[in-house]
């Protein structure tokens, strides 16, 4: 999953990798984000993670 390019100026990046199953454990809270392989700012995640889309 990558939010925005790298190359882009003033905008928040990070790419996480896993199996689809790593991925979805991380984004329900049932395993820790660490133990995916990420790569730009954790921050950006770390949103993601608590984004509640019906809120």
């Amino acid at each position: 999953m990558t939010t925005t390019s790298p190359g882009e100026a003033d905008t928040a990046y990070v790419n996480a990798s896993g199996t689809a199953g790593e991925l979805v454990l991380a984004f329900y809270g049932r395993s820790p984000v660490e133990s995916l392989k990420l790569d730009g700012d954790r921050r950006v995640l770390d949103l993601l993670v608590a984004w509640e889309p019906g809120a």
